[in-house]
């Protein structure tokens, strides 16, 4: 398991809570699929209200068992080539606005997934959190020309796909290991 330098613990130091052990960073982005660029059904900046997993979903991804071979498989076809799945104030929602920021890190410590907003300043900045019981299964998906993907999906029934550090798939192959 990669270890936190100490220059990156002392950038984070007052972000974690007392006793909380960091595991892993590394800079991510949201992926923004082909679907999701040319959806044209949203004509203003709101979030996609029509993407609601109760009304849209034919599968809940809370009524599946995330260790049954096929979960992951499943999950995808509902992403139906998308990177997101969810509705307005869920988890994955959450994470996506996250991580728009340019200088956005995924932060795994022992307790929580956070993203941090490391723009050259001397601590970096909160910008999003979840305790990591949160999250209901995380794998590596990588697709041609982006092998570093990995799909977060969460017990509110929402799933993201992101992406992490700059080239190759190492980084997305520590991310789910520190995440499990």
């Amino acid at each position: 398991m990669p270890t936190i330098t100490t220059a990156i613990l002392r950038q984070v130091a007052h972000i974690l809570r007392e006793g909380e052990e960091p595991k892993w960073m590394q800079p991510a982005r949201c992926i923004e699929s082909e679907i999701d660029l040319e959806d044209d059904r949203f004509e203003n900046d709101e979030e996609p209200q029509t993407e609601n997993l109760d009304a849209e979903s034919k599968v809940k991804v809370t009524e599946l068992d995330p260790e049954d071979d096929r979960f992951e498989s499943i999950v995808q076809e509902q992403l139906d080539g998308g990177s997101y799945l969810g509705c307005t104030g869920c988890l994955a929602a959450g994470l996506r606005k996250a991580l728009e920021v340019p200088t956005s890190e995924i932060l795994v410590t022992d307790q929580r997934l956070i993203v941090v907003d490391v723009n050259g300043v001397d601590e970096a900045e909160l910008e999003w959190e979840v305790d990591r019981t949160a999250i209901l299964h995380v794998w590596r998906r990588s697709r041609f020309l982006e092998p570093g993907r990995v799909v977060i999906a969460f017990k509110d029934g929402s799933v993201l796909a992101l992406h992490v550090g700059l080239l190759g798939g190492k980084s997305a192959c520590k991310l789910v290991e520190a995440i499990h």
